[in-house]
């Protein structure tokens, strides 16, 4: 029998006390939560019985319109609400659509998402990585699947540009090929700027989306944009494992959304975010300068290269109450390296500063 291994950053978090500095996990700051409006939003769905009862596999109607909306006005990508499939959390996108529609190849960044990757080794995928499109000429073929994170991508937090998106699609369009294109931090940009996605500009492709960094991971609301007719054969694997996702949840986030200005919420975030980035770059920069990285854009993470096996660093950090994931966790292999990622965005500026400094002295003592 197969021995499954858990998520390595779960495992962080269990071990995790009050005491542990963690920059391990992609925890949203929950002082930036709306809680205030959720619970107004809550009071007023439970006026409603119909929010504890069974509901639609494919989700809430007005909550898939507003879905859609945001598809078409925000990321100029023209979207209905029969393309729209309600998922809990985006977590459960992967499952899903390896389930139906990956037969072949799947194609992955190096690094890569380790929730994406978890979804696709469990189900037996045969998982290829990759690290430049020109690593992809001559080895994607018609049917293969590519995932992707265009926007502030995890681990990396690395935006792609422009010129890329289009290089992209055209590999795709030629090779006919599914893309699964990964959107979590696509509305997190420091800039306010949103690019628009790769699956606009190509059909055979599922577009992933969550209010879980944009609003609360604890109601686990994700979604996925696809064709009416791509959603109506994942129907049949999202019924297998929840029938649907939870009603009073989904009704709870439409009701914030009518309620309040989502992207007036998103520029908050970001704004808190990007000063916490600034923040941890500044200790690291005094404090950790063998540590190699450039600040990100957007997203949650700094992602850079210590001279000294990150995994090894990471388990003698642990030790002092410190947290960080050491890059290996990112790759299909599990290869050693000396690159690691940071959460910035769930930590006080005295956390990061004692973290920091406690890790520099690790490597000092080495």
């Amino acid at each position: 029998m197969k021995t499954l291994k858990r998520s390595y950053i779960r495992e962080i978090l269990d071990a995790t006390t009050e005491e542990t500095i963690s920059f391990a996990g992609g925890l949203p700051n929950e002082k930036l939560f709306p809680l205030k409006q959720i619970k107004k939003a809550t009071n007023k769905v439970l006026k409603n019985v119909n929010a504890l009862q069974y509901s639609k596999s494919i989700g809430d109607i007005n909550l898939r319109k507003k879905i859609a909306k945001i598809y078409t006005e925000k990321l100029d990508f023209p979207t209905k609400e029969d393309e729209i499939l309600i998922t809990t959390g985006s977590q459960q996108s992967f499952d899903i659509i390896s389930k139906t529609f990956v037969d072949k190849t799947l194609f992955v960044q190096k690094p890569s998402y380790i929730g994406a990757l978890g979804a696709f080794k469990i189900l037996n995928k045969k998982l290829e990585d990759f690290e430049t499109i020109e690593n992809l000429e001559g080895r994607l073929n018609e049917d293969d699947t590519l995932y992707l994170m265009s926007d502030f991508s995890n681990p990396t937090s690395i935006c792609m540009t422009n010129k890329q998106r289009v290089e992209y699609v055209n590999l795709l369009s030629k090779k006919s090929a599914y893309l699964i294109e990964d959107g979590a931090y696509s509305l997190l940009s420091f800039n306010g700027k949103i690019k628009k996605p790769i699956a606009s500009a190509y059909k055979k492709s599922f577009h992933l989306g969550s209010f879980s960094k944009i609003v609360a991971p604890g109601l686990r609301v994700g979604w996925i944009r696809t064709s009416k007719e791509n959603i109506e054969k994942l129907l049949i694997a999202k019924e297998s494992l929840d029938l649907h996702t939870s009603t009073l949840s989904q009704m709870i986030i439409n009701q914030y959304l009518e309620d309040n200005d989502l992207f007036r919420h998103i520029k908050t975030i970001s704004f808190e975010y990007e000063k916490k980035m600034q923040y941890m770059a500044k200790c690291m920069k005094e404090y950790l300068p063998s540590f190699e990285f450039e600040k990100p854009k957007g997203g949650m993470f700094i992602y850079g290269k210590f001279e000294v096996d990150s995994l090894e660093l990471a388990k003698k950090a642990l030790e002092k109450n410190v947290a960080f994931v050491p890059a290996c966790v990112f790759d299909v292999n599990e290869e050693k390296s000396t690159y690691a990622r940071f959460n910035f965005t769930n930590t006080s500026r005295k956390q990061v500063k004692r973290g920091i400094k406690l890790i520099a002295e690790i490597i000092s003592k080495s």
